[in-house]
């Protein structure tokens, strides 16, 4: 699985978890939309550390909480 496919799954569950749409996360906290559709949609395979960072901020986590899953297990990531 590449980064930007955990990324996803990630990003996804906690939507989830939280009851939040895609399109009220990206508003209230002011990412591109385009940006997220790239990467759930695998043409940007590998987020930016920028990304994670903004994206654990809108989840008011820190990057290491939002990372810290299983699928981000080492062994199962492509990183390139």
């Amino acid at each position: 699985m590449t980064l930007g496919e955990a990324f996803t799954i990630r990003f996804q569950q906690l939507l989830k978890e939280k009851n939040v749409s895609l399109h009220r996360f990206l508003k209230d906290n002011c990412i591109a939309r385009s940006t997220i559709v790239n990467i759930i949609k695998g043409n940007t395979k590998c987020p930016t550390l920028a990304i994670i960072y903004q994206v654990a901020d809108g989840f008011q986590m820190s990057p290491l909480e939002f990372l810290d899953n299983d699928v981000f297990k080492r062994e199962d990531l492509e990183y390139m």
